[in-house]
């Protein structure tokens, strides 16, 4: 629900019939997006309370869809893949966004119950009805992976049952004219339903923003590539899935004793055929937007998630990763370059060459040694602050899951730089937030992935740079050394932005370097990851 029953009390209802549906439209403000989703919300809950005839509902519902879903996408870009857990406002934002799926939802399944009921107005239209149902649900669970949410159990029985009563009704493969934005297209309760199957089967909790945005939009793109069989299909290259329609559970890979009734078996081996073509057209220099990928949509991005997605859907993504090891162990963990800077050297940054402070030079002359108590106040809250977890498994290749206490208030990111120390260890490693994913019961996990070797904190400044008085220009970085198993070159962490290639970078340690910065390996919400030469 958005509206509470106080603003509901003196609200109006302004729609009443199709007519009266198309005129309100009109008047919306929708370059207002809070105010028009606000008036939308509303209204429906209004609509929905107000008694009128299916038949009818149904047109006023075809007619409000165009600016739901306009306003839905745009306030989506307001917590879409923010670091968690959320701050009040995106938090709000997005409940509201729930509130609406879940109020447009409840207004087409009076006319779904109208439908199973026999009600003559609605009968020729079940096909349609229990499409948008379907649609709207996906839509629904899609937002809870937005924000790196588990779908709850609730919505997938929902969609389940949803989908069944298309299947007993016959009309499962039917298809409906689906048009939103002046594109008409054709889709069918099936289709509606493998959109929330491929939602799930991507793995969205690793996912950044846009990543996100575009799966979205290509999981309705292609939720007609899928069949569902009702048999288990031939073995092939493609891993065996399955989903129990009398379930409340995702898709999952066929194990033994699947066999029952409800079960449904998903041949992908359309969507693996649109994948190798789209990715071979991109590497032959196609543009994305020529592909029908998005106007957005840019290289080598989209490719990057086209083959991640190859992975997820037609090759058992990373459902069978390597082995990992159950593990009861607390873990140390701090968030971003700073903190992990600090925690790795001992103490507070500052710029070679830079003058003591006041509080750091009355240390010397008192105890010969800067104390302590003046490292921790010299560094930033953020710097400082370090968390407990719990460390649930790990692999060999330095990948474990981690899951926060419940009191933690740290706000983690998707790929953001972590630094972690585990309490049979001294020292801390780095790696990067590879997932998170909030449960029901609100506990939130995180899949971290170390890099290889031991960091060492470092300063490092542009090799020709002019340097100010006041900082000398030095940041906080980290440098990896090369490691034979498994083979990775010697590495240098840095802040954002910073990676140029052929750029060189002075570097103050133990010793002073100048790296040239060869490649970036990786790019992470908060710093770059680079492989250097050092000279």
């Amino acid at each position: 629900m958005v509206t509470n029953a106080a603003s509901l009390s003196t609200a109006h209802l302004q729609v009443t019939d199709a007519a009266s549906c198309a005129q309100w439209i009109e008047s919306l403000p929708l370059t207002n997006v809070q105010l028009a989703h606000y008036a939308l919300s509303q209204q429906l809950e209004l609509i929905r309370q107000a008694g009128i005839a299916p038949a009818e509902l149904l047109r006023i519902l075809e007619a409000m869809r165009e600016p739901i879903q306009y306003v839905q996408g745009e306030l989506a870009q307001k917590y879409t893949a923010k670091p968690l857990p959320l701050n009040t406002h995106d938090s709000t934002l997005w409940l509201r966004a729930l509130g609406l799926w879940q109020e447009l939802i409840d207004a087409y399944q009076i006319c779904c119950d109208a439908h199973v009921q026999g009600e003559p107005g609605v009968q020729g239209d079940g096909a349609l009805i229990v499409q948008r149902c379907l649609r709207y649900t996906a839509y629904l669970m899609f937002d809870h992976y937005r924000i790196y949410r588990q779908v709850p159990a609730t919505l997938w029985g929902k969609l389940h049952r949803l989908y069944a009563y298309a299947e007993q009704s016959g009309f499962a493969l039917t298809p409906v004219v689906d048009a939103v934005n002046g594109a008409k297209t054709n889709s069918t309760c099936c289709a509606a339903y493998c959109q929330g199957l491929l939602g799930q089967l991507a793995n969205p909790f690793a996912l950044s923003g846009r990543q996100m945005e575009l799966l979205a939009r290509l999981s309705e793109k292609w939720s007609t590539l899928p069949r569902l069989a009702r048999q288990p299909l031939p073995p092939c290259a493609i891993p065996a899935i399955c989903v129990d329609l009398a379930g409340s559970a995702g898709p999952t890979f066929v194990g033994g004793g699947d066999m029952t009734t409800s079960m449904r078996y998903l041949d992908l081996e359309q969507v693996s055929q649109t994948l190798r073509q789209t990715i071979a057209a991109l590497k032959q220099g196609q543009t994305p937007a020529a592909l029908g990928l998005g106007a957005d949509a840019r290289q080598p991005a989209s490719e990057n998630l086209l083959m991640l997605l190859y992975i997820q859907w037609c090759r058992a993504g990373t459902g069978r990763a390597e082995d990992r090891t159950k593990v009861e162990e607390k873990g140390q963990v701090c968030l971003g370059i700073h903190a992990a800077h600090y925690f790795i050297s001992g103490r507070a940054f500052r710029a070679p060459g830079a003058n003591l402070s006041r509080r750091e030079e009355n240390d010397m002359h008192a105890f010969g040694h800067i104390s302590e108590r003046t490292q921790l106040t010299l560094a930033s809250g953020q710097s400082s602050a370090v968390e407990s977890w719990d460390i649930v498994n790990q692999s060999n290749s330095g990948f474990m899951c981690m899951l926060r206490e419940p009191n933690a208030q740290l706000r983690l990111g998707h790929n953001q730089l972590v630094a972690v120390r585990r309490s049979s260890g001294k020292q801390f490693s780095v790696g990067v937030v590879q997932w998170m994913r909030v449960e029901e019961t609100s506990e939130m996990l995180a899949g971290i992935r170390l890099f290889p070797g031991l960091a060492r904190p470092v300063a490092a400044r542009p090799a020709n740079f002019t340097a100010r008085a006041a900082d000398h220009g030095f940041e906080r970085a980290l440098l990896l050394p090369e490691v034979a198993v498994p083979a990775t070159p010697a590495t240098l962490v840095l802040p954002a932005g910073w990676y140029q290639p052929g750029r060189f970078v002075e570097i103050v340690g133990e010793q002073k370097y100048v790296a040239k910065l060869v490649n970036v390996i990786e790019k992470g919400s908060d710093f770059d990851r680079c492989t250097v030469t050092l000279a």
